[in-house]
């Protein structure tokens, strides 16, 4: 009886995948949403790392700051937005930067000093010491 059941499960879901259009994509706004969450773990990173040492780590990459996190702040760090690209990550003593190139995948790092909601989900989001928020984040709505 329980393998019967399990197999009729088993078709059921089976037959639905087969029928769907193939699988599930995100939208832009469910990366960028997904993004600045995974942003979030970074910032606590930084500053349980700063609350722990008296200052920021001193790192130009997601790597090397991966080797400090990793498994002592966090057990997975993410090392790519949910496009796929790597974080372009800095940090001195007194501060960091954690940025997203957002859906077009470039960076203007011109724009990482002005901070607020961005309208395109092409603009960089960026995560830094500053506030209690992403520095730089996507407005959700806008796509």
């Amino acid at each position: 009886m329980k393998k019967t059941l399990v197999a009729l499960m088993f078709a059921a879901i089976a037959t639905s995948l087969v029928a769907a259009d193939g699988p599930y994509l995100p939208t832009d706004t469910e990366r960028a949403n997904w993004t600045m969450s995974d942003m979030r773990s970074w910032r606590i990173c930084f500053d349980a790392y700063a609350k722990d040492h008296e200052k920021y780590p001193e790192v130009k990459s997601a790597e090397e700051a991966r080797a400090l996190f990793e498994p002592i702040y966090i057990a997975h760090l993410p090392m790519t937005d949910a496009w796929g690209r790597r974080y372009a990550v800095e940090s001195d003593a007194k501060g960091y930067k954690v940025v997203s190139s957002g859906a077009d995948g470039k960076f203007d790092r011109t724009s990482w000093s002005t901070g607020g909601e961005l309208k395109s989900l092409d603009d960089d989001a960026v995560a830094t010491q500053d506030g209690r928020w992403l520095f730089r984040h996507w407005t959700l709505a806008s796509k």
